[in-house]
């Protein structure tokens, strides 16, 4: 036996089961739930940083070259000082410099509130300014509060009056980033352009927004000092200032909401509205909302769930998770924006309700007590194999119920231990599942003889009793087996279970399933309830075998025996019929009406002359039921 069992060796090994497979409706209601959780942060923003952390990684990686016609020129905090007339009598003297040097316009980003204490400085500034004519321009300032909220800064008329005025904007609160801007800014009377337009000679006023392209250096832009813009002698550095556009603006001030550059924190502010400029020179990146990115992940993910196959079900997952870190890596080549934040809430979401979906699943397929797994981890190992073959067979420990009454928790799983290793004798590597008094294993092998062989060997091995505590237990145990269908592998469990509950320790302690055509089962499922309708019809009757005293050549008796010809199933054995109506507890009916049939044909043959005995065949499972006297009587 020992020699067969190693032929008979199990699929798997050890009691670690596999995960479930779960339904696609449950894989679908958690890429729904993960998809609302997904877009209630999106509406609420609150992932919103995470796109500037990964806009910011693109921009930091680019490595782009702007046009060189804009030059900033860094003027010091005190310009715009009234107790420090000195610096805009610098200023005017600048700005002559640059209108002999060539330069093409002239952007002076600072606000002028004040006067200067020296009125001279304010003549002088005037009159440089109003030899530019418009070819200089104020920049004016509009902080917007993170609540919308407006507020202007302009400089002081008195400066301004003759030249263009220009309109930049300044998020106030953390972390100040803008990463798109308007063409022209709403003010309180009417469309003001934007600073970026007009250094990008984009006149046309509208408030559409563009997006912001940081992947352009900020030490690539041209610098210079206001000294050094100023300065009639030659440059060292070849920077030549005939036909730029001059920016001309103060160094950041920590103490003032200024816009920043994302990941170059020392910039100076004006270089977002020159950058700005400069992706409207290149052309603006298109922005794709993170709407149809949830989307399309979503259905990503979708189509994974719905699909009967794991290998197309996983390979979805991945492309669905591996898709937005792509999408990250190729979107600046293709000069787009993607807001990819929340695919990761999606993602997370996603991947928390599966795992605890699997956690949940792992964890039923554990029988606690034992540790062995279930016969729902059975179920999914005979469904996901890959190359069905073998039998499935499952051993009912008979007594169950008095172990259950009698010994504690701790004491019924040694015991039910002890029955797994000697189920483990041919194979220590054999997975055995258990269902309460079931347990249940594969093996690969299609001869059924040896099978049945080997069964029998296992038997003889429970013969001896197990010693739990200071108890010894008998055991009884019988055997069922059904082959694996591969087409229909859920029911080999089924049918081996079938199989096992028609056994007994006395009369067939081993027995295999028959397999039988679908049909024919769901057949057998109605044929309780066909059995009444087929004696009203007709088709259950009795006929009569005789019985002989052969030492006068004569029939003596009669023995009544009941059969049924169905005119869709042909004749059905009395073994296979009677056996369903006593399961079901149906006998009495069918008592009744072989009574009555057997009788009236007795009454007929002593009517006709012929003095012979009746016989007729009672059920065991009627032989308890005091009813069956007045059947007896009443027929």
């Amino acid at each position: 036996m020992k020699q067969a069992g190693r032929s008979l060796k199990a699929i798997g090994g050890g009691d670690a089961p596999q995960p479930l497979a779960d339904a696609p409706r449950e894989r679908l209601r958690h890429v729904a739930w993960s998809l609302i959780i997904a877009t209630v942060m999106a509406v609420a923003l609150l992932l919103e940083p995470l796109d500037w952390m990964v806009w910011n990684l693109q921009a930091r990686t680019s490595n782009q070259s702007p046009s060189g016609e804009i030059v900033y020129v860094r003027a010091q905090s005190s310009l715009t000082d009234p107790g420090v007339p000195s610096q805009r009598a610098k200023l005017a003297r600048t700005l002559d410099s640059l209108r002999k040097q060539g330069a093409d316009r002239v952007f002076i980003d600072a606000i002028f509130t004040d006067p200067a204490i020296d009125p001279k400085a304010d003549v002088a500034l005037r009159s440089a300014l109003a030899r530019w004519g418009n070819r200089a321009l104020f920049v004016n300032r509009i902080d917007i509060t993170p609540g919308g909220t407006r507020e202007e800064i302009r400089s002081g008329r008195w400066l301004t009056s003759e030249n263009a005025i220009v309109w930049n904007g300044v998020m106030e609160g953390w972390p100040g980033f803008v990463w798109q801007m308007p063409y022209a800014y709403r003010l309180s009377d009417g469309l003001g352009p934007s600073m970026a337009a007009s250094l990008a000679e984009r006149d046309a006023l509208s408030p559409a927004e563009f997006q912001i392209d940081y992947g352009f250096r900020s030490h690539s832009i041209p610098t210079l000092s206001l000294d050094r813009a100023g300065s009639t002698e030659p440059a060292n550095d070849g920077l030549s200032l005939a036909g730029k556009t001059i920016v001309i603006g103060l160094p950041r001030d920590p103490s003032n909401p200024e816009m920043r550059l994302p990941g170059q924190f020392t910039s100076p502010a004006s270089f977002v509205p020159i950058l700005a400029a400069e992706t409207l020179k290149k052309a603006p990146p298109a922005y794709l909302p993170g709407l149809p990115v949830l989307v399309f992940v979503a259905t990503l993910l979708a189509a994974g769930a719905v699909s009967a196959r794991r290998r197309t079900r996983y390979f979805a997952y991945q492309l669905a998770a591996f898709s937005p870190a792509y999408a990250a890596f190729v979107a600046p080549g293709l000069g787009l924006r993607v807001e990819l934040s929340y695919c990761l809430p999606l993602l997370l979401s996603f991947a928390l309700f599966r795992w605890r979906a699997t956690w949940q699943q792992r964890i039923a397929q554990i029988e606690p007590d034992t540790g062995l797994p279930t016969f729902r981890a059975l179920s999914f190992a005979l469904s996901s194999d890959r190359n069905p073959a073998g039998h499935v067979v499952v051993a009912k420990i008979h007594g169950y119920e008095a172990i259950l009454k009698t010994l504690d928790g701790a004491r019924r799983a040694a015991y039910v231990r002890k029955l797994v290793e000697r189920l483990r004798v041919a194979d220590a590597r054999l997975t055995v599942y258990i269902d309460g008094h079931y347990l249940g294993w594969r093996v690969d092998h299609d001869d059924e003889q040896k099978l049945r062989e080997h069964l029998e060997g296992l038997r003889a091995i429970f013969a001896a009793p197990v010693d739990v505590g200071n108890n010894s237990i008998d055991v009884g145990i019988t055997f069922g087996a059904a082959r694996v269908n591969a087409q229909q592998r859920e029911r080999s469990l089924a049918a081996a279970l079938a199989a096992v509950e028609e056994t007994s320790e006395a009369l067939e302690p081993v027995r295999l399933a028959t397999e039988m055509p679908e049909g024919d089962d769901l057949w057998d499922l109605s044929l309780r309830s066909r059995i009444d309708a087929a004696m009203e019809a007709g088709e259950v009757f009795c006929v009569y075998q005789p019985k002989m005293d052969i030492l006068v050549d004569r029939v003596v008796g009669v023995e009544a025996l009941v059969r049924w010809e169905s005119p869709e199933r042909g004749f059905i054995p009395p073994l296979h019929f009677v056996m369903q109506c006593e399961k079901a507890g149906r006998m009495e009916h069918l008592t009744r009406f072989v009574l009555q049939t057997a009788c009236s044909a007795g009454q007929l043959l002593h009517f006709r002359g012929s003095r012979i005995t009746m016989s007729v065949n009672i059920s065991a499972t009627l032989l308890t039921d005091r009813r069956i006297v007045g059947i007896v009587r009443n027929v």
